[in-house]
């Protein structure tokens, strides 16, 4: 049997084919690097939030302490501690209008002032607390384990059960939840894959849809007038409010796309995300185009070098913010030629 002749490859098709495979063993990157960058931790952190315009940012490292930093000053602005030193805070939200925070353990959750850094309020929870929401009247909105969720109207007191939810499967625990700048509507998410937005008045659903798979993440858009609800399996909707009615789907170009973190810009017609596996994404709204992709910093000591991008932000018309895992916060450039 005549033995097989060696393949002679030309150099610079070798090199075309060492480039294109390293570029799918790194993930692709977006290859835009951050204009600017601050570290807010030395090691990763367990949650990260941000303000609608990346004014200010917490951080909570794994302690019951969480910093609140604010752009342009060096060090941290404030230092709340929250429950036993063994207490982790797992959830952060920050008020539409930047003027309150909340911060959550599992049984316990605080509401705090941005503006004077004092504590407005502290509440001891029956039920393990899986999602969390602040208005701007510092009225709260907290999902549960056994899928039921609670709105408290900060300056009355009024308490408020929602159990929607208990009413679709047994699979139904909350995942994610948000609430409209003026308290009035609640946007929840279940594990069993239900979306309802509610009025926090009485209750009543005004609308409601489904994906096919567990819900990660919903976004109310500023004005009340879309939603944006992603699942597990990387599948992103844009709902047109109060109808409910589909605008669009994400053109999303992978799979394995976990959704965490989503800021809605109507006025640009643009959707920001932020992902697992350090993926930052810029869409079209109307039809689910990608505009622009970046992939996040990560922390030098720690492998596998990965990051999820927590909270974004949109600064203004030029330029996107993410904080991370990693405990980088990023201003990243828009491209004006991509946005419509």
């Amino acid at each position: 049997m005549r033995k097989p002749k060696p393949i002679k490859m030309p150099i610079h098709a070798l090199t075309m084919m060492l480039c294109v495979t390293f570029l799918l063993i790194s993930g692709c990157d977006g290859g835009d690097k951050p204009i600017d960058q601050s570290r807010y931790a030395k090691g990763s952190v367990l949650a990260a939030n941000t303000s609608i315009n990346g004014q200010f940012t917490l951080v909570a490292t794994g302690s019951n302490l969480v910093q609140v930093w604010q752009k342009g000053v060096a060090e941290p602005i404030y230092h709340w501690r929250q429950g036993e030193p063994s207490d982790s805070i797992l959830l952060q939200a920050i008020s539409p209008d930047s003027d309150n925070a909340a911060t959550a353990t599992e049984t316990t959750v605080a509401v705090w002032s941005l503006l004077n850094g004092k504590n407005q309020g502290f509440y001891q929870l029956k039920l393990p607390v899986r999602a969390l929401a602040l208005a701007d009247n510092g009225s709260l909105l907290l999902g549960y384990q056994d899928g039921s969720v609670e709105f408290v109207d900060f300056a009355s007191g009024r308490r408020l059960i929602f159990m929607g939810h208990q009413q679709t499967t047994n699979n139904n625990r909350i995942n994610s939840v948000d609430l409209s700048a003026n308290g009035r509507y609640a946007l929840t998410a279940s594990q069993d894959g239900h979306v309802l937005l509610w009025q926090t008045t009485d209750a009543a659903i005004v609308s409601q849809w489904r994906h096919e798979n567990s819900i990660t993440l919903v976004r109310l858009g500023p004005e009340g007038k879309l939603a944006f609800s992603a699942d597990a399996q990387g599948q992103g909707e844009l709902h047109q409010l109060p109808s409910g009615e589909l605008r669009s789907r994400l053109q999303v170009p992978y799979r394995g796309q976990t959704f965490v973190s989503a800021r809605l810009n109507p006025a640009d017609n643009q959707l920001l995300t932020g992902s697992t596996a350090r993926r930052l994404e810029l869409w079209q709204l109307d039809n689910g185009q990608q505009l622009q992709h970046w992939q996040v910093g990560t922390h030098t000591k720690l492998r596998p070098a990965s990051a999820m991008v927590f909270d974004v932000a949109f600064i203004n018309p030029l330029h996107v913010y993410s904080v991370s895992s990693s405990g980088l916060g990023e201003t990243w450039k828009l491209d004006s030629r991509e946005s419509h």
